[in-house]
């Protein structure tokens, strides 16, 4: 038995996990990974973030992501799934709506207080982005490592 997580234990970590680190790249090809909060849906991850952010500039001029979702803190607990693909911004207002109202359930316990003025103009305006992996995902489980 190797260390890989089946289909099932993928879809279970990365449905239920909600936490990730999505990699975009800047125009030179320097990876940039950044925490994330993202929802899965029909099979999906979508992610919101400030339409001002750099990751919507390095994903609109190459749209090639990775996320990555991973558990676990003693090395004998890691488990992962690394999801690459391509990153787009939904452009149907109904899904992406849709998108954000799941996302603010999702995380409603996690949210700040009001953010200072300065910080809050720049998630005024967020969009979502839509992950559609474009190859098999690679995952590891250390949990079934025989030590």
């Amino acid at each position: 038995m190797g260390i890989t997580l089946d289909a099932s234990e993928r879809a279970t970590l990365v449905g239920t996990h909600g936490e990730g680190i999505l990699a975009t790249t800047t125009p030179t090809g320097a990876p940039v990974p950044l925490p994330v909060w993202y929802v899965v849906v029909d099979d999906v991850p979508y992610v919101r973030t400030p339409r001002t952010a750099k990751r919507v500039r390095h994903i609109e001029a190459n749209p090639r992501v990775s996320l990555l979702v991973h558990a676990g803190r003693a090395w004998s607990e890691l488990r992962g799934v690394l999801i690459g693909g391509r990153a787009e911004i939904v452009a149907d207002p109904e899904l992406a709506e849709r998108i954000k109202q799941i996302l603010d359930e999702r995380f409603a316990g996690l949210l700040p207080p009001p953010l200072p003025d300065k910080v809050a103009g720049a998630y005024a305006e967020t969009v979502i982005l839509r992950i559609s992996p474009d190859r098999e995902p690679v995952s590891w489980d250390n949990r079934k490592v025989r030590l």
